[in-house]
C-alpha cells in the first residue's frame, strides 16, 4: 500500500542559518512535490540516509556540492547577499512580487 505524503510548510522566514533550517526547506519542498524520501533521493543523486540526515539537521557527509544539488533538483532557489544588505534586498523582493 503507498503511503502518503503530507506536505510541510515552508518555514517562514527565508534566510538560512543553520544545516537544520535548509533541512527543513528541502523536506517541504520533497513533500510538496508528493515525493517520498526515496524517490528524492534517487532524483538527487544522493543517498536516503543523507537526505534523512540533511532533513532532519545533522550535516554528516552533506558537502556543500551535494546540498546544492539536491537543492537545485528539488527547485530551491538559493541567493547570497551580504548581510549588511539582506533587510533591504529582502524588502526589494518582496516589493516585486
Amino acid at each position: 500500500m503507498a503511503r502518503t505524503i503530507t506536505p510541510t510548510s515552508f518555514p517562514e522566514k527565508p534566510t538560512i542559518a543553520t544545516v537544520a533550517e535548509f533541512g527543513a526547506f528541502v523536506r517541504s519542498l520533497r513533500t510538496q512535490q508528493g515525493l517520498r524520501i526515496d524517490d528524492a533521493a534517487a532524483l538527487c543523486g544522493v543517498s536516503v540516509a543523507l537526505l534523512s540526515a540533511l532533513e532532519n539537521g545533522k550535516p554528516r557527509g552533506v558537502g556543500l556540492d551535494k546540498a546544492l544539488r539536491i537543492a537545485d533538483q528539488l527547485g530551491l532557489a538559493l541567493l547570497a547577499v551580504p548581510r549588511t544588505t539582506l533587510r533591504e534586498t529582502l524588502a526589494r523582493l518582496e516589493h516585486r512580487e
